[in-house]
């Protein structure tokens, strides 16, 4: 099953911080993100568990199955 990727609200939402430090991590940081056609980011759940781990940050995030992955 193919992972749905993650708005930069989500990710927001997810990290308690707000969408510009999102897009400053995709930017400065090497949060591993594409952008569609129309210009926003979207990031896979599993870079994103990647990139917390990275920085030590504590996430909440569901796994593919649907189950909180800590």
């Amino acid at each position: 099953m193919m992972e749905k990727p993650l708005t930069t609200g989500d990710i927001a939402r997810i990290c308690q911080v707000s969408q510009t430090t999102v897009l400053n991590w995709i930017r400065d940081r090497g949060l591993n993100a594409y952008a569609t056609p129309g210009g926003h980011y979207r990031v896979f759940p599993s870079k994103l568990r990647e990139f917390a781990a990275r920085y030590r940050m504590p996430i909440d995030l569901p796994a593919a199955d649907g189950v909180l992955d800590r």
